[in-house]
């Protein structure tokens, strides 16, 4: 084959020829060159016991048209196995996340940069058991002295969605990733601190100042956005996060009955969601009714409504004996749906045990609230409750923890406390 070194004076290079070089230029700047697949696994980790690789069951890119389709570099392509394949995309700040399905505890993800052994990678990680609420794990910088997975450990924690955003690389702005693995704990044993557990998008109404039961409120102030840190009311306890009430600790302005517990997050604050639409609200919880205050009363999920006239649109609680810790309780219905409907609470025909897990739903749609029980999948099995359209109710939002309820000043000094566990709390659709 002749070589064309100089174009001779007074001749025209053929039109295909020129835009051949202009395809190649272009493609060349839209795609990237082969790295080598890795020689060893020397820096791949081995099994550790107690830890569990999890499927991811989807992903998405942050903006398609970005990806390396050039090169079929997808964001399946970066967890089918393959050292060979990758996902790709172009600019600061684009991002790929991962779905695993289901609520897991997590407190790894393992990535093999593309060209990792030729330049490093700077990214972020984001974790939340929401797309609305994540927040960010890690943040650092590849070795680029390896093509081989890399291991970014931080605190477990709970979380369906994890996000790698791209930061910008040595060479460019290419986000590239050949593999990842996302890995936690699958022990019965801790995930680290109960704010871990519960994850983004949930904010704690708590307590500032030293518990000294039977002092005046219990030498606490109630806190309406309390500090997550681990704490005498808000702690981690085998995997779960423990909520715990004294009936002597203060409360808000608009109860008599102390708490310790989640309200919703929506839009970045204090927002509300209409229950009156066709779209379907649901929080989700895994729970354990520990122990009952001295009324013997509390309530570990809601829908609460803005105006007075609704205020607790449901109250799911549960009924026993003071101070009790084990055996058979009463679910029951309070709230607006019962108490101003029905014209009392109601009592579900349900076998419910103390310190025994269950799988709980609480719905609101065309404003029609629904209280299903799961299985462990997290699919419907049975419906628990269902009101009547109860009107408009348009701003409301999901609280979980520990309520107390029917408090009396008679408990105030008492050291007799209410407690319920929770984890795999998600709300949907994500605000």
């Amino acid at each position: 084959m002749k070589t064309i070194t100089k174009i001779p004076q007074g001749k025209t290079l053929p039109f295909y020829y020129v835009i051949a070089i202009l395809t190649l230029c272009w493609s060349c700047n839209q795609r990237e060159a082969p790295t080598p697949e890795p020689t060893s696994i020397g820096d791949i980790p081995v099994a550790v016991s107690n830890v569990t690789n999890y499927n991811i069951v989807n992903s998405w890119a942050s903006d398609n048209s970005k990806v390396d389709a050039n090169n079929n570099a997808f964001p399946d392509k970066s967890y089918d196995g393959s050292f060979s394949t990758r996902f790709s995309i172009n600019g600061i700040g684009e991002h790929i996340t991962y779905d695993l399905g289901s609520t897991k505890s997590i407190g790894t993800v393992q990535i093999a940069w593309y060209k990792g052994n030729s330049r490093t990678a700077t990214f972020r990680i984001l974790t939340g058991t929401s797309t609305g609420s994540l927040s960010q794990a890690f943040e650092g910088t590849s070795s680029g002295n390896t093509n081989n997975l890399q291991s970014y450990s931080f605190s477990q924690r709970n979380a369906r969605y994890v996000r790698v955003v791209g930061l910008g690389n040595s060479a460019n702005n290419w986000l590239s990733i050949t593999e990842a693995r996302i890995t936690g704990n699958s022990g019965n044993g801790n995930t680290g601190t109960a704010a871990a557990i519960i994850g983004g998008g949930w904010k704690l109404n708590g307590y500032t100042g030293s518990l000294n039961v039977g002092s005046n409120d219990n030498g606490l102030n109630y806190a309406d956005n309390a500090s997550t840190a681990e704490s005498h009311y808000f702690f981690e306890k085998d995997g779960y996060a423990a909520f715990r009430t004294y009936p002597g600790n203060p409360t808000s302005g608009g109860s008599s009955n102390p708490r310790s517990e989640l309200r919703e997050i929506i839009n970045g604050g204090d927002g509300y969601w209409n229950g009156n639409t066709n779209t379907e609200h649901s929080m989700k919880w895994r729970f354990k009714i520990e122990d009952l205050p001295p009324s013997g009363k509390l309530a570990f999920g809601q829908i609460h409504e803005r105006d007075n006239q609704y205020d607790d649109v449901i109250r799911v609680q549960v009924q026993g004996s003071a101070g009790q810790n084990s055996g058979s309780v009463q679910l029951r219905i309070l709230g607006y749906v019962t108490e101003e409907i029905e014209g009392s609470g109601r009592t579900i025909n349900f076998n419910m045990q103390m310190d025994t897990e269950y799988y709980f739903e609480l719905t609101m749609k065309n404003g029609v609230v629904t209280l299903y029980n799961l299985n462990n999948s997290g699919n419907r099995i049975q419906t628990l409750f269902q009101s009547v359209d109860i009107g408009n109710a348009n701003e409301n939002y999901f609280k979980a923890g520990c309520y107390l309820q029917s408090t009396r000043s008679s408990h105030a000094s008492s050291n007799v406390y209410g407690q319920v566990l929770i984890k795999d709390l998600t709300v949907n659709p994500d605000n």
